[in-house]
């Protein structure tokens, strides 16, 4: 349920903050990755496609990252934004 993650996700960053790990977060949601990543990869049958900043990930001139972009911000609109 929608408050239950953003409840997980305030304190899996309240966690990293106060332990000051590295962390391994495995999502296929762009939004939770943009909000929890420092950085973020793509990857696509097991090949690493594209690794960056959030700022990075979403300026990418690679075609799969592009079409992942798209394909999430397409489905965002389609759901009324949220």
């Amino acid at each position: 349920d929608p408050l239950t993650r953003s409840d997980l996700q305030r304190e899996f960053l309240s966690l990293q903050k106060q332990l000051g790990k590295t962390v391994l977060f495995v999502t296929h949601d762009l939004h939770e990755a943009l909000l929890l990543g420092t950085k973020i990869a793509l990857l696509e049958e097991g090949r690493l496609v594209s690794i960056g900043s959030p700022q990075e990930f979403l300026n990418s001139a690679d075609p799969l990252v592009q079409k992942y972009v798209h394909a999430f911000s397409g489905a965002e609109q389609a759901r009324g934004g949220k």
